[in-house]
């Protein structure tokens, strides 16, 4: 006998919010409770556990996952995420947020531009896969992966990005950097400032300059790039309307900052976005 399965994220004692499990539930949640008369709710609330695990078979309570980290800004061929502890892959298209503790992946040919709300932008190569563990709107943006490569810009001058792999930690300071691990890891500065560190040691890379990291050592002493090291894959893919997505990011992601954007527009000049920030209580 086949089972249906409904999924509930419990956000505090008074709230309780039925997550996407359920065909008639709605991408974000069929319902919730919230407010005062907390143990009314509470009693409540313990009522429909028990109506669902009789209706559906089966119930499951999983801490809420809605913390937005990004936005896709473009994309070639079919990436796609799944949600942490979950199995099913989505089709990523643009406009659609990510969240932290997401995954990306992508297979032979695909690629995805993401803004973060900590004000870098990632574009994801073919044949990876990356986790996001932080969009940067609480702390500093991070990202892990075992296999992958990413090419990265800072959108302003305080923003910042980890890329973590099994071997190293890439911090980018910098306008432009390329990350790929395959059986090593390489980091290639393009404009600005990385520091690649590990348990056995660091170096600094500046501008034109790359490094190595295999397993156990060190990262090697950088040295400078050659013109066959430069990548350009990451011009594959061509946000459009960055200003008006970078907008509705902040306003769903509810962040209480003011950040000032330095981006090019359409027709190659240099702008500047300043965006009001103000977290959701």
């Amino acid at each position: 006998m086949s089972q249906k399965r409904i999924l509930i994220n419990w956000r505090s004692p008074s709230t309780i919010k039925v997550a996407k499990g359920d065909p008639r539930s709605s991408e974000r949640g069929a319902w919730g409770a919230t407010g005062g008369g907390e143990m009314n709710r509470i009693v409540k609330n313990s009522g429909v556990l028990l109506v669902a695990a009789f209706v559906f078979g089966s119930v499951s309570i999983v801490e809420a996952k809605d913390i937005v980290a990004g936005v896709v800004i473009d994309v070639k061929g079919k990436p796609v995420v799944a949600r942490q502890g979950s199995t099913k892959w989505r089709r990523l298209r643009n406009n659609r947020y990510v969240y932290e503790k997401d995954t990306i992946k992508t297979a032979k040919g695909e690629r995805v531009a993401i803004a973060f709300i900590g004000g870098a932008e990632v574009r994801v190569n073919e044949k990876s896969e990356f986790v996001v563990n932080s969009g940067g709107g609480r702390k500093r943006t991070s990202l892990f992966t075992k296999a992958g490569q990413a090419w990265t810009r800072m959108l302003h001058g305080r923003a910042g990005l980890d890329i973590r792999t099994p071997v190293a930690v890439a911090a980018v300071r910098g306008t432009e950097a390329d990350v790929d691990i395959r059986d090593r890891m390489t980091v290639k500065v393009y404009e600005g400032h990385v520091n690649v560190n590990n348990q056995h040691g660091s170096q600094s890379l500046t501008a034109g300059m790359m490094t190595n990291v295999t397993g156990g050592s060190a990262p090697a002493a950088p040295r400078r790039m050659s013109a066959s090291d430069y990548t350009s894959w990451q011009t594959g893919l061509d946000p459009k309307n960055l200003e008006k997505r970078l907008k509705k990011l902040h306003k769903k992601a509810g962040q209480k900052r003011e950040i000032k954007l330095k981006f090019k527009g359409k027709d190659g000049k240099p702008k500047e976005l300043n965006i009001k920030l103000e977290k959701k209580q």
